[in-house]
Order: C-alpha cells, then sequence, then structure tokens
C-alpha cells in the first residue's frame, strides 16, 4: 500500500512539473491568472516530491524540508482575484504569506541547530513538525475563508466575468479543496493524538487527494482561461463584424409551416427571440421564454411544437447550431477555437454544442470547419 501511495505521489508532481513546462513553453505571454495557477501547481507538486524524497530515506530532507505548503492556499487565493479581474479590489495575501513563510523557516532552523549542537533530543522534530503543521493548517483555512468570501460575498465585483464563466468549475474545485482541508485536519489530528497513526502514514489519504487535485486544477484553470479569454475576444469581434454587416438577420432557415393566427404569433415569438438573440442565453428555457412573452407554457411549447416541428430544446438549439455554422465558415473567426464558438452561441458546455451541431448538421464543428476552410 506504501508503494501504491509513493507511486501516485511522485506521478501526480510528474505531471504537475509536465504542465507547468507546457505551459510556460506553449505561451508567448503569461497572463497573471496562468502565472498564479502554475506557481500554485509547482509548490504542490514541490511539496509531494519533496514528502517522496523523504518517505524514500533521504534522512537529511527530513530536518531541513521547506514549508511548500504554506504558499499553496496564498497562490490560489491570487489565481481566483485574477482570473476574476478584480485583483485591485481584493488584493492577494503575498506580504503576510512571505511573512509566515520566513518564520517558519527560522524557526526550522533554530530547531535544527540545537539539535546538531545536542541542547534538545532529535525527538522534538516531530513535536515540532506536528506545530508548525497545525499552524499552516490554521493558516490555509484563514485563506480558504477569503476564498469563499470573494466567490460569494463579492459577487458584485466580478459580474462581468459572470457573462462568459458560470464559474461553476471553481465551486467544485473549491468543495475539493475543502475536502483536502480536511484529510489535512484529520492527519493533524492522528500526528496528536493517535499513538498507532502518525506521519508519514497519516498523511497518505492526503497526499493522494493533493495528486488527484494538481490533474484537476491544473487542466481545468488553463483551459477555463484560455477559453474565457477567447470569448471575450470573440464577442468583441462578433459584435464588429455585425456593425459592418448590418443589421441581424430573423432568416434562420427554420421551414415555417402556413398558418393563421397561430403562425403569427410564432413568428412575432421567433422575431423576438431572434433580434433580441435570446437563444444566446444558455439558461433560457421554455418557462423564461414564456413569461418574457406572457404567453402559457403549454400555448407557447405547442406553437414551436406544431409550426417549427421541434420541440423548444431543438428549436432553440437550431439557432445556434445557425451561428455556429457562420463563425466556424468565415476565416475572420479561425484563430478562435470551437469551443468557444460554442459557448458564445448559447451552448452551456463542449459536449451539448458538439451533440446538437451532429444532429442539425450531420457533422462534428471540427469536420465542418474543415470543409469550409478548403
Amino acid at each position: 500500500m506504501t508503494a501504491v501511495f509513493n507511486f501516485l505521489m511522485i506521478a501526480g508532481s510528474v505531471q504537475g512539473f509536465i504542465f507547468n513546462a507546457a505551459t510556460f513553453l506553449s505561451r508567448k505571454k503569461i497572463e497573471s491568472p496562468v502565472l498564479f495557477l502554475n506557481l500554485f501547481v509547482f509548490f504542490l507538486s514541490l511539496n509531494n516530491l519533496q514528502s517522496w524524497l523523504i518517505d524514500k530515506g533521504f534522512i537529511a530532507f527530513y530536518y531541513y524540508t521547506i514549508p511548500f505548503y504554506v504558499l499553496l492556499a496564498p497562490m490560489f487565493h491570487a489565481f481566483l482575484v485574477n482570473y476574476l479581474g478584480i485583483e485591485k479590489k481584493r488584493k492577494p495575501f503575498f506580504k503576510l504569506t512571505a511573512l509566515v513563510f520566513v518564520l517558519e523557516l527560522v524557526a526550522r532552523a533554530i530547531i535544527i541547530s540545537r539539535i546538531t549542537s545536542g541542547a534538545l533530543d532529535p525527538q522534538y522534530i516531530e513535536l515540532y513538525n506536528a506545530i508548525e503543521d497545525a499552524l499552516t493548517l490554521g493558516f490555509s483555512i484563514f485563506i480558504f475563508y477569503h476564498v469563499l468570501k470573494v466567490l460569494f460575498r463579492y459577487q458584485k465585483l466580478y459580474a462581468s466575468i459572470l457573462a462568459y464563466d458560470d464559474l461553476k468549475w471553481i465551486k467544485r474545485l473549491i468543495q475539493l479543496g475543502g475536502i483536502v482541508l480536511v484529510l489535512w485536519g484529520i492527519a493533524v489530528l492522528l500526528n496528536f493524538v493517535s499513538e498507532t497513526i502518525k506521519a508519514p502514514y497519516s498523511y497518505y489519504p492526503l497526499r493522494l487527494g493533493t495528486s488527484i487535485f494538481i490533474y484537476w486544477i491544473g487542466y481545468q484553470g488553463f483551459f477555463r482561461f484560455v477559453v474565457l479569454q477567447d470569448r471575450k475576444s470573440l464577442r468583441k469581434k462578433i459584435r464588429e463584424v455585425n456593425k459592418t454587416a448590418g443589421t441581424v438577420s430573423t432568416d434562420r432557415g427554420i421551414d415555417f409551416k402556413k398558418g393563421e393566427r397561430e403562425s403569427l404569433v410564432f413568428n412575432e415569438m421567433n422575431n423576438y427571440v431572434v433580434n433580441n438573440q435570446k437563444y444566446l442565453d444558455p439558461y433560457l428555457s421554455l418557462e423564461k421564454l414564456s413569461e418574457e412573452l406572457e404567453i402559457s407554457t403549454s400555448k407557447l411549447s405547442m406553437l414551436i411544437n406544431q409550426l417549427s416541428g421541434k420541440n423548444f430544446s431543438d428549436y432553440i438549439n437550431s439557432l445556434r447550431v445557425t451561428d455556429a455554422k457562420k463563425l466556424l465558415a468565415n476565416p475572420d473567426f479561425e484563430g478562435y477555437t470551437i469551443v468557444s464558438i460554442g459557448l458564445e452561441c448559447g451552448f452551456n458546455s463542449k459536449s451539448t454544442f458538439y451533440t446538437a451541431f451532429k444532429k442539425f448538421t450531420g457533422q462534428t464543428p471540427t469536420t465542418y470547419r474543415k470543409s469550409t476552410s478548403k
């Protein structure tokens, strides 16, 4: 079992270092969110690597460990406020973090010097490690509390970001971070009260959790930031193109069936949805639209079914796919990712975009873009 935990820990560290290298080599400019995200992954990988070296018998490291874990929560907080664009209003805890980090280094140096001089028994390092770990956990919980405050109490500060990102992935990330803190707390408690389960065994569940954390935050954080920047640029470009082209056309390729009053109501509804680009709202629902139009949901659903030949979801998705096709075929937008185009057209995930696009075109967005670029 020990071998399995050690393997997962070193694998997570290697993966973290690879992520750091790949990120810096693939980007011409390292933006602040990307920098702090990479620092978080880097320090977490270093911390796990250091623990692995200790477990493998590098005794010197046991005494001269560096408290990389002090830097983890502050780096995540710095990533969050920079990702949300509120770093000037909610400043990161750099000075406080540096103070705690230096104090722990100095305290360990004093303990080690006392041990090497014979003034203290070597067993005191065990007690110091437990105390340092408990204090660092408390500091991390303090930072974690401020992360929660930023995300849930100061939403008005980053309202503009919510137009591009619902931040559900960050909330899931925080849930995972909360689990990691609980595992850390259990390990600290065991170190003080248990006679049978102590370090390093008390830390194995924590290290497994951090290895998973490295993968999750590395991929999600970097991917989401790239998509966010892409969508901001894409939305600006769409506005420029629409302004140059003139008004938005209401012809979306829907085969309206001839009718009387129902047909007129449906056309008014369709014009409302298209002219106001309601279909770009990823949270648009039948209930929400019927409330805006002051039509009962059953009546609206019947109109859409009878006069477009589609249910509400397919009707809205067909409008989104039509927009996506135009963007994918337009050479002005070839520099933007397919995912960002799908999200900007109203889809709430890559999977729903690909599924709907293939349903209405018989092709994936990737294949469609390639076929139109020839």
